[in-house]
């Protein structure tokens, strides 16, 4: 006689998708910034693996190699055969694109490695990568340093 209806009532229903938008409204912000750090990690893994490709050639070809940023980090970088500033056309091994979303900035726009995997002058050079939506005292940017022996670090530091 009595049936027994299955599903839910409406009640139920609208306490669950407010309980649902409850956790999206404290869910999202995080979403934001975690895809914010992984594409710091990416540009600044891009940069580094391109300079040591460009440490390694030189060693493995037994001559001078350019890492050079023809127009800035901005506009992308490649890595070429030879000493000469911005011979990116004639003799290069790879070109890389720059990520977008991201700031660049260097101390110096080549790095020249010798047969020996040295730098040429043999300083210390600089390279910060930082979002473009950097806000002061996140510890949000990224510094890739390059020791005179061609050795690659990297350190995480605060926005200024």
């Amino acid at each position: 006689m009595f049936r027994k209806n299955s599903g839910f009532t409406i009640i139920e229903l609208l306490i669950t998708l407010v309980v649902l938008a409850i956790v999206a409204a404290v869910a999202i912000p995080g979403f934001g910034r975690l895809i914010d750090g992984n594409r710091l990690v990416t540009s600044t893994n891009l940069l580094m693996s391109s300079i040591r490709f460009a440490r390694t050639e030189a060693i493995k070809r037994g001559t001078t190699v350019t890492f050079s940023t023809d127009g800035g980090l901005a506009t992308g970088w490649c890595v070429h055969s030879g000493d000469a500033s911005g011979d990116c056309t004639n003799n290069q091994i790879r070109s890389f694109s720059s990520p977008s979303n991201v700031t660049f900035t260097s101390s110096t726009t080549d790095l020249v490695f010798d047969r020996r995997g040295f730098l040429v002058p043999q300083t210390s050079q600089n390279f910060t990568i930082a979002p473009n939506n950097c806000a002061s005292g996140e510890p949000n940017l990224r510094r890739i340093r390059v020791s005179p022996v061609g050795r690659t670090e990297i350190d995480d530091e605060a926005c200024p």
